[in-house]
């Protein structure tokens, strides 16, 4: 291995991304051995990266997703950072886009999955802890702002969804078909049926998209 493949191999592993290559791998940072999903260390790392590249120029970007989901607002400010970017963002899903994970996948320009991954959407969980009252405020505001906003970011991608078009659902339609699907519980979606409904673009390997280099311009 030469000098120059020792350095991008450094900065894979160090900083999470590389100015020459253009990629990010967003990733869980294990704590005790633990998956601990994503945190404020990823969501800190992650803007500090997407930053740089964006700085550097607006070509693509090619984000490398592997989470079993995390924290809500470290989630939600990671997808900002994306939607915010200059950049086209390119995003592969690997083994799951599960939970907040499979949110933060909505904020990408191009949504892939790799051919084994799965999809899994739900309503999540909320853990409360303290005072009556000061409970009931979270349980208010997570209910009107977190699961609204789920829904709206859901909805607005999958009403471009092959089984949407099908139905010519519009986004409110298509907001109610998932309030009423969540309610089954955790919902689960091979690859290629994350595409079908719209939570996703195509699959890697697929005839569209057969490999790395037909998913970002370089």
């Amino acid at each position: 291995m030469n000098a120059r493949n020792n350095d991008q191999l450094f900065d894979f592993h160090e900083y999470g991304a590389s100015f020459k290559t253009r990629e990010m791998f967003l990733q869980n940072y294990p704590d005790n051995g633990e998956n601990p999903g994503m945190d404020y260390k990823c969501a800190n790392n992650f803007i500090k990266n997407i930053r740089a590249l964006e700085l550097q120029n607006n070509k693509d970007i090619l984000v490398h997703l592997y989470s079993l989901g995390g924290e809500w607002n470290d989630c939600m400010a990671m997808f900002d950072a994306v939607k915010m970017c200059y950049s086209p963002v390119t995003m592969v899903a690997y083994g799951q886009a599960e939970s907040c994970s499979s949110i933060i996948l909505q904020a990408a320009h191009l949504r892939i999955m790799m051919p084994r991954a799965y999809f899994m959407a739900h309503y999540g969980n909320g853990y409360y802890n303290g005072e009556y009252q000061n409970v009931h405020n979270w349980s208010e505001f997570e209910k009107k702002i977190v699961t609204e906003t789920m829904m709206n970011i859901y909805s607005e991608r999958c009403v471009d969804g092959e089984f949407f078009k099908e139905k010519g659902y519009s986004v409110e339609q298509v907001k109610k078909f998932l309030y009423k699907k969540f309610k089954d519980g955790d919902w689960y979606l091979t690859a290629e049926e994350a595409v079908y409904y719209g939570f996703a673009d195509g699959v890697l390997g697929s005839r569209k998209y057969p490999d790395f280099s037909t998913i970002v311009n370089t």
